[in-house]
This record gives C-alpha cells, structure tokens and sequence, in this order.
C-alpha cells in the first residue's frame, strides 16, 4: 500500500534594528497518510496551516514536503529504488523563484536531486496571501530512497535570499514496509512507463 510522509516547515523573519532575525520551525517527524497528495489536497492543508501559524505572520516563505515510494518490490525496481518529493512552496518576493537547488547534504556530500515537474498556482485565497504571499509554485523531484534511511540534511536553495534552507533530516519515519534489501537491481533503470503511473496514482499528475 502507497504511504506519503508529511512534513511542514515554514521560515519567519522579522526586520529589528535593521538586522533579519530569522524565526525557523521546523518539525523533526512526519505523519503518514494513504491518500493521493493532489495539489487540491494540498491546498486544503496550507489553507490549515495559515490558521494554526497565523501568529507568525506575515511569513515571508513556506514549504511543506510530501514523499511517496514505490508501493511494493517490483514497482520498486520499475523506479530503480527512487520515490517521488513532492514540495509545495509559498513566497511573498517572487524573486526567490524559481528554487535554484534541492539536495540532501551528508558531511562534505552532496547529492542533487532532478526536478521532475513544476505547477505554478495562482493563489486566490485572501488569507493564505495575507499569511503566507500570492506566489506559489509546487515542484516534484526524484528522490532515492536509500539516501533517507542514512543521516543526512534535506535542504533548499531559493534563488534569492535564502540558501542552505532545512527542510528535514534523515532518517525519519519514512521507511516503507518491505525488505528493498532482497530487490535485485542489477541493471535497474527507471521505467518512465512506471513513472507516468505512479504520478497519477500517487500525486494525480498527467504527464506527456
């Protein structure tokens, strides 16, 4: 069965004595749900969370992250061991689009991850722009999933103002239910046929 592991992180910045002091929270776990994360979906969730952060506005930037893998061995093998991260983004400045780099940092490491898809979104809810800004863009990358089962920094780059922006920590919660140790992937590659389905079951994303 499909699992997607949720995270929020937002980023406050208030201006005193002319000095940026950035307020960053940041949750450490994830919770689990079984359900396809469409950006609709998604938007039902910012909307929550501009209610629960309203305290903190306005905040500059926003991201929450979703992550799915394979819902079992073959399809596992079929995207050559990688799932599929899922970042819906919120900014006021629409300089810090588009996202220069996402990347996961182990010690002097560090593995890039290729961007699949991006959805800008207009944003017509007055509260979530009162809370959060009018510019939304939703990006989709390739992930693998051995590099989530090891120590490591999830993190973003934004274009302008931003770099090196936590957006989690591996390990966490995030281990799926089988044994990928037992998946024989010699000479595995990704199966764009599979690809293609696995974002529309997973994400609801029609590719060409």
């Amino acid at each position: 069965m499909k699992k997607h592991f949720l995270l929020i992180i937002m980023i406050s910045t208030t201006i005193v004595a002319h000095a940026q002091d950035y307020f960053h929270i940041y949750a450490d776990t994830l919770s689990v749900s079984n359900d396809a994360m469409s950006t609709k979906t998604m938007t039902k969730r910012l909307k929550q969370d501009a209610e629960k952060y309203a305290q903190y506005a306005p905040i500059p930037r926003m991201a929450e992250m979703d992550i799915s893998f394979a819902a079992d061995p073959d399809e596992f093998k079929k995207l050559n061991g990688y799932g599929v991260l899922y970042i819906p983004s919120l900014n006021r400045d629409n300089s810090e689009y588009p996202i220069k780099k996402v990347y996961i940092k182990q010690g002097n490491v560090i593995t890039e991850l290729k961007k699949i898809g991006e959805i800008n979104i207009g944003v017509q809810d007055k509260y979530l722009i009162t809370i959060f800004g009018k510019n939304r863009i939703d990006y989709y990358y390739l992930i693998p999933y051995q590099l989530t089962q090891v120590y490591g920094e999830l993190m973003i780059d934004w274009s302008n103002n931003r770099k090196e922006f936590l957006l989690n920590k591996f390990p966490n919660e995030n281990a799926v239910d089988y044994d990928t140790k037992k998946i024989n992937m010699k000479n595995a590659t990704i199966d764009n046929a599979s690809l293609k389905i696995f974002l529309k079951r997973e994400y609801n994303l029609d590719t060409n």
